[in-house]
This record gives C-alpha cells, sequence and structure tokens, in this order.
C-alpha cells in the first residue's frame, strides 16, 4: 500500500513539474522548443531577439585587458586584428584590434573592446567621467568573493573608485521583499562608470 501511494505522489509530481515547464516555454517564446529556450548553447540565431554584446572603443586594450579579464575573471573567446581602408581621407590602412569576453555564455552578455590603431601617434580625447548622467553607459556584474576581488582591481592602474562594497537594498520584483546586494562602483581605464556587485539573495 505504501509503495503504491509513494509511486502515485511521483507520478503527480512529474506531472506537475511537466505542466510549469511547459508554461515557461510557451510564455513569450512562441514558436520555441524547451531545448532552445534552457540550452544555453544555443546560437544567436535561434531567439527572434537577444542582446547579444556590449561593444566599449578604448584606448589601450592591454590595459582593459589587465581589468576585464585579468582582475574580474572573463574569459576572452575572440582576438582578432582587422584591416580595412582608412576612413579619415588618408591613404593605407586602418588596423582594428577587436576582443570578445565572457562571462557565462558565449552568445548573451558578452562584452567587447575595440580599439583603433591608424599607424601613427593621434591625440587622444581626455576620459570623460560624468557618472550617472544622460547619454552614458553603466556596466553591471555580478560576481561573487567582491570584496576580496576589489581589493585587488580598486588599485590597477587607470581605476577610480566610487564606491567601495557596501550594503545595498532593492525592493523585490514582487515588491513584497528585499534584495540585499553588495554594491561598488567604479571608473575603468577609459572612464566608462562599472557596477561591480554580489547579490546576497535570491532574485
Amino acid at each position: 500500500m505504501k509503495k503504491t501511494i509513494l509511486i502515485y505522489l511521483v507520478i503527480i509530481l512529474c506531472s506537475c513539474s511537466t505542466s510549469k515547464t511547459h508554461h515557461i516555454s510557451s510564455a513569450g517564446f512562441d514558436g520555441l522548443t524547451e531545448e532552445q529556450i534552457f540550452n544555453i548553447t544555443a546560437e544567436p540565431k535561434d531567439f527572434p531577439l537577444i542582446l547579444r554584446r556590449t561593444t566599449l572603443i578604448v584606448r589601450d586594450l592591454k590595459t582593459s585587458l589587465k581589468l576585464y579579464r585579468d582582475a574580474l575573471g572573463m574569459e576572452v573567446i575572440y582576438d582578432n586584428i582587422i584591416m580595412r581602408p582608412r576612413k579619415d581621407g588618408k591613404e593605407g590602412e586602418q588596423q582594428l584590434r577587436l576582443v570578445f569576453l565572457k562571462a557565462t555564455q558565449e552568445y548573451v552578455g558578452v562584452l567587447g573592446l575595440l580599439e583603433y590603431y591608424y599607424g601613427e601617434e593621434r591625440e587622444e580625447k581626455p576620459v570623460r567621467k560624468e557618472g550617472f548622467t544622460a547619454q552614458n553607459i553603466v556596466l553591471l556584474f555580478n560576481s561573487q568573493n567582491v570584496k576580496e576581488k576589489f581589493e585587488k582591481l580598486k588599485n590597477m592602474k587607470g581605476i577610480e573608485v566610487l564606491k567601495e562594497p557596501s550594503l545595498t537594498e532593492y525592493p523585490s520584483y514582487d515588491g513584497k521583499s528585499t534584495i540585499r546586494v553588495l554594491t561598488s562602483t567604479f571608473y575603468d581605464p577609459d572612464g566608462f562608470l562599472v557596477e561591480f556587485n554580489e547579490l546576497l539573495d535570491s532574485l
């Protein structure tokens, strides 16, 4: 009798799980299979829309890599030199180095770093550091062991710390509770604003 009841409960739980998964796959993902939705190796062409990459145009790619690859722990998945005709009216070719780094997935949330090289010295524009104002972006990373990693990155060349890791509370998605986050902010060597955070509660 106990065995029969146990089998019956397992069947009910499996049915509920299947129903829930089906509901998730059909909400906002019309025409996609469950394999496409939950497979993190699915390619961009499998989805109607994804925010694939943010690319930063940087002054010194090697300096940027020390931050995003070495200090924050991103992984380089693409690194190539691209040659093309110059667009400044002068003869010759323009050299670009383009690097992609991933945090977790290779097709979503990728960071691009792009450096232009014209073959001669060029006057650099001053680094803008305008904070949380219009026409600026904020790169937000969630990580583990933020305090430990922050100690390494805050003394790197070109880094300007705005806020060391401290506790911040945000309203939850349903508005019924709070989400605790260890937040920190800094400027990278090119003046891009970065939030480097650690989630202390589940979303």
